[in-house]
């Protein structure tokens, strides 16, 4: 699916946007674009339409993340006591770590029923 929608011939509903990591990442990043990659393909599965995929921002550190973050239609930049939770340019609150995944992925969720990006 990847390659087709790199290639424009399915598209898909959401776009991860995700820094590499470095060594001001304070949370397991890779666990949590995983887990956020994971809920969005089960997500993915119930939506129709032509669309214009939502992007997603899964940023480790509170040095580059909130810009990434602030950019992405939905987003959260983490640091050490959890992230902080961005939609559409603007800071919505700080959320747990253990919370991070569920909360960007409900965000995106809502963007899409809303049909703000479509």
């Amino acid at each position: 699916y990847l390659i087709l929608d790199s290639l424009g011939i399915r598209r898909l509903p959401f776009r991860i946007v995700s820094c590499p990591t470095c060594g001001r990442c304070s949370v397991d990043l890779v666990k949590v674009a995983g887990e956020v990659e994971k809920q969005l393909g089960r997500l993915s599965r119930s939506l129709e339409g032509p669309l214009t995929p939502i992007t997603v921002a899964v940023m480790g550190c509170v040095v580059n993340g909130p810009g990434e973050a602030r950019e992405a239609d939905v987003g959260l930049a983490a640091g050490k006591r959890g992230a902080v939770l961005f939609r559409g340019g603007r800071r919505l609150r700080g959320v747990s770590e253990s919370r991070m995944a569920r909360e960007l992925v409900s965000e995106a969720g809502k963007i899409w029923k809303e049909g703000l990006i479509r």
